[in-house]
């Protein structure tokens, strides 16, 4: 029987991993603090070219304390895509701010320029832009409209890390950066961020929140080091046993959830802190690979859009390659029967199923393409091989789509 894909079941998690995570859980004295930190931000601002760093238990919590030190209050309003997670507009509701979202291209997954420009109010601050799937916005034009409009630029790089747009890091664009670490993300440390910038002025005002926070509690950070050695033992048998053991697990609480229920009703359920040396531990592991990851990924992308004759598109390592199809929710479940585990990022339009919409202020209609586009895609997984990608080609490609 052929091996299960698992878009979203810890697709970087090898050996590697695993025997990083039992040589660490059986170290409790290094699970807090220890030289990892120091190592980990050391790597990242080498690679984004940046000057201040901090890391984080989670990438929301990050980006709540960026936006704190930027002062905003609930008139103030942060613009930020539409068809995306509900991650994003939580972050911005807890530091005080007002979410207004904004559409995305005709057919496409980051944001509309033309719609940007509309939602451009007085009281505008911060720009959040996510470069969807991997694949760079248009950073020179939106740089150039945070420019006249006296916007605060964030980079949302949770889908992408050592990626170059004009020999420039993706991810040095902006005034603040924000990186995810999460389980499916670009690196994973299972739960996990940072927040980067080049501006001491930002980094003051960042260092007087961020030396208020302490370290998750031991079994918290225990939990997050089960996940690789529990899901390398679940991955062959997702299909059978394996998707109700994580269920249990997560019920039981030995396992965290990726967006709790609380979380999806607008209300905090991790609390904001530094990360623990133990989770900075499997970062580096997986920071070690990201060459490799990346033009695994590249290979991927290049093939996928070679077969699916995707017009227009630079070639970059997309984290999913995403298509729209009739009646994705048909395709998943045929794809599932095959023991393919596809994804649905972002269906619906702010992720994942269950968002309480009104709660974070998204309004019905009020982005279309975004909508349209939440009801078609689906995503495919660039972490696999050429011959696993034939498998996904061959039958997306036999899918009656009518």
């Amino acid at each position: 029987m052929a091996k299960p894909i698992l878009i979203s079941i810890s697709p970087n998690t090898d050996s590697k991993d695993l025997v990083t995570a039992v040589k660490t859980i059986v170290r409790p004295n290094t699970w807090q603090q220890g030289t990892q930190l120091n190592l980990l931000s050391k790597q990242l601002t080498e690679l984004l070219k940046s000057q201040h760093v901090w890391l984080f238990n989670s990438a929301r919590n990050a980006l709540e304390l960026g936006l704190k030190a930027l002062d905003l209050n609930k008139t103030d309003e942060v613009l930020c895509q539409a068809f995306t997670c509900v991650a994003i507009p939580n972050a911005i509701n807890w530091a005080g701010a007002k979410s207004v979202f904004v559409d995305t291209r005709k057919n496409g997954f980051n944001l509309s320029l033309k719609d940007l420009k509309t939602k451009i109010t007085k009281n505008s601050k911060v720009l959040i832009i996510q470069h969807t799937f991997g694949h760079p916005d248009k950073l020179k034009a939106i740089k150039k409209i945070c420019q006249k409009h006296n916007l605060i630029l964030i980079e949302d790089c949770a889908h992408t890390l050592g990626v170059k747009l004009d020999q420039k890091p993706i991810g040095s664009f902006g005034d603040l950066t924000i990186l995810s670490f999460g389980r499916d993300k670009a690196i994973s440390s299972v739960f996990g961020g940072a927040l980067l910038t080049n501006s001491r002025p930002l980094a003051n005002k960042i260092n007087k929140h961020y030396s208020k926070l302490k370290y998750p509690s031991r079994f918290w950070i225990f939990k997050q080091l089960l996940h690789p050695i529990i899901m390398t033992m679940i991955k062959p048998i997702y299909f059978s046993i394996g998707k109700y053991l994580i269920f249990l697990y997560q019920k039981s609480g030995l396992l965290s959830w990726p967006v709790s229920k609380h979380e999806k009703n607008n209300q905090r359920s991790l609390k904001i802190k530094k990360l623990p040396n133990a989770l900075a531990t499997l970062a580096l592991t997986q920071l070690d690979k990201l060459t490799s990851i990346n033009q695994t990924r590249l290979q991927i992308t290049s093939h996928y859009q070679t077969k699916f004759k995707v017009p227009n598109l630079k070639y970059y390592p997309l984290l999913r390659f995403p298509l729209l199809v009739n009646n994705p929710e048909k395709l998943i479940s045929i794809a599932k029967d095959n023991q393919i585990l596809l994804g649905d990022w972002y269906r619906p339009i702010i992720a994942p199923q269950g968002v309480n919409l009104k709660r974070i202020g998204y309004r019905q209609d009020s982005c279309p393409q975004a909508e349209a586009v939440s009801r078609q895609v689906i995503n495919l997984p660039t972490y696999i091989s050429l011959k696993q990608a034939n498998r996904i080609i061959n039958l997306v490609s036999n899918y009656d789509q009518s």
